[in-house]
């Protein structure tokens, strides 16, 4: 879980990808040809919308967080697996505000403390720190004109601002970098995230072993489940004391060092399904254009389990769309769990979803 300090925290219930974000190689500038409530309304209760950005300012300077950065948000199609999104009230050919960006400025320091991104301006997919939509082309949904041109232009200030937030240590109230130059960067390693900022049973476990291994002098209390650069300095101890150095002994994890740890890798935890969610596409994507999503991380996962039943055939078992034939694979399960008439209609509910993922490696909510 990443939330940032100093973001009215204004998280949406739908139109985002839980536990997505395979990593952060940048922030990006949207516009959003419209208000700031009303973009908020869009990605809070449309699912239709299928869109949704991290982060959002208004043109008064209000800064609000609607996805956590762990999960993806639905911004920019291709970009959306590695880079956080910000959606900035205005529409083309506005310049943003002075208060604007201020907010961006915050949040691309926040990043580069959370996620080592650098403070510089890039107009590459490829690249990192701060982009722009259109810089992504047609792999990024072809938005030429998003953010426009005059706030391309801003951009070198905005991260002119953020070093200066850096430099005197706050970024909307995010911790500062290091100043003796300890790595903040993450990796993730077998679904969980290790690094400054991590968070999790497995953050405390790591610093356990370190103890054990005689290698927690920097910590002033226990370890606990928040990666800080305790964890980082001890772990950088560990490191050196099988022999690595430089910057393969800099505290942050790799998969070998972390195996010799810990005896073996810990996995993320069980995959879960919004019953909500599930509900939502099954009433809304047969009814839709062919192949039409609306919760296609939840509904991948039900068919996956489906597939595994011998209720659904491969070439629907990975498509993200709860349509008509997965809908009658679902009414088989439901019939195979012992429901008949509209109680086994292949919309799924509470009892029936939770078998299903007691069989296939799922809880649901």
């Amino acid at each position: 879980m990443a939330r940032m300090p100093g973001a009215e925290q204004r998280l949406i219930p739908i139109n985002y990808t839980k536990g997505g974000q395979e990593a952060v190689h940048g922030v990006v500038v949207h516009i959003m040809d419209g208000s700031f409530e009303g973009t908020d309304s869009w990605f809070r209760n449309h699912p239709e919308a299928q869109a949704s950005a991290h982060f959002g300012t208004s043109r008064a300077g209000a800064l609000r967080q609607w996805v956590d950065t762990a999960d993806r948000a639905w911004a920019q199609a291709g970009g959306n697996r590695t880079w956080l999104s910000v959606e900035n009230e205005g529409k083309g050919g506005d310049s943003l505000t002075d208060a604007q960006l201020d907010r961006n400025a915050q949040v691309l320091a926040w990043a580069h403390t959370q996620y080592g991104v650098p403070l510089q301006v890039t107009d590459s997919p490829d690249g990192r720190g701060l982009g722009y939509h259109a810089m992504g082309g047609s792999s990024w949904g072809g938005h030429t004109s998003c953010p426009g041109s005059h706030v391309v232009t801003q951009l070198p200030e905005v991260v002119s601002r953020a070093k200066r937030i850096v430099g005197g240590g706050d970024a909307g109230g995010s911790t500062p970098p290091s100043s003796s130059g300890v790595a903040r960067y993450q990796v993730v390693i077998h679904g969980l995230t290790y690094g400054y900022g991590a968070h999790g049973d497995h953050v405390t476990q790591v610093g356990k072993a370190l103890v054990a291994h005689g290698c927690g002098r920097h910590y002033t209390q226990g370890p606990g489940p928040t990666w800080s650069d305790a964890d980082t300095l001890n772990y950088a101890d560990y490191q050196r004391s099988l022999d690595y150095s430089g910057k393969d002994a800099d505290g942050v994890p790799g998969e070998t060092t972390l195996r010799r740890l810990l005896g073996s890798l810990p996995s993320a935890p069980a995959k879960r399904v919004s019953l909500a969610y599930v509900v939502a596409a099954a009433r809304t994507d047969p009814g839709a254009a062919q192949g039409h999503q609306t919760h296609a991380a939840d509904v991948r996962i039900v068919e996956a389990a489906l597939k595994d039943e011998g209720l659904l055939a491969d070439a629907y078992a990975s498509d993200g769309s709860y349509g008509s034939t997965t809908i009658t694979a679902y009414a088989k399960w439901q019939r195979r769990c012992g429901y008949s008439g509209t109680a086994a209609d292949g919309i799924p509910g509470k009892s029936s979803l939770a078998a299903l993922g007691k069989k296939h490696g799922f809880t649901v909510s």
